[in-house]
């Protein structure tokens, strides 16, 4: 018993928690949008609320887009914005964007450097990639151009400045952020 107890309190060092934090800073970061606008994430001219989503193969990702645009897009206001991010080459990003007739920028981040940097990294194992080509026709190494299996967490962070104001990660892809919550972060000082 005595063992089981030092093994489970050691096991408990190394789990890290996932995601940053509201009132930590935001990573130094820049990256483009897929029409070519850059976006230094720690010093952006607006209040922001940057959304991250496994793909554009992912149904669930796009319900939760297609909600922000039909139910957030005209409640925040000219000093705010929404910013979406996945690892899909911009390529695909951008017939999602057109497709689904989005208005908020969207960007395409392959090398997964914003999953790292906010710590929502979720890597999806060989078999699962391997099922979902098969099973699914969803290529996740074609769509992102890559083979490190890395996708994101559904995760809203919104950043003020340098700080991250408010913060929710979700471990089910299934479970997504509320818009009102995303509405009520956005609009909150």
């Amino acid at each position: 018993m005595k063992y089981i107890i030092i093994l489970l309190l050691s096991l408990s060092c190394f789990a890290s928690e996932i995601g940053l934090k509201a009132g930590e800073k935001v990573p130094n970061l820049a990256l483009k949008s897929i029409t070519g606008k850059e976006y230094q994430l720690d010093n952006l001219d607006k209040k922001t609320a940057l959304i991250f989503y496994r793909g554009s193969w992912c149904p669930y990702c796009i319900k939760q887009l297609k909600s922000v645009q039909s139910e957030v897009m005209s409640k925040i206001d000219k000093n705010s914005q929404i910013l979406v991010i996945s690892v899909d080459r911009a390529a695909v990003a951008k017939k999602m964007k057109d497709k689904n007739k989005f208005t908020f920028d969207v960007i395409s981040d392959p090398k997964a450097q914003s999953l790292l940097a906010f710590n929502i990294v979720n890597k999806i194992d060989d078999e699962l990639v391997k099922k979902y080509k098969q099973s699914y026709q969803i290529d996740v190494e074609a769509d992102s151009g890559e083979t490190h299996h890395m996708v994101a967490h559904p995760a809203v962070f919104v950043i003020d400045g340098d700080k991250i104001t408010y913060s929710d990660i979700h471990i089910n892809y299934k479970d997504r952020t509320k818009n009102e919550e995303i509405i009520k972060a956005l609009s909150s000082n």
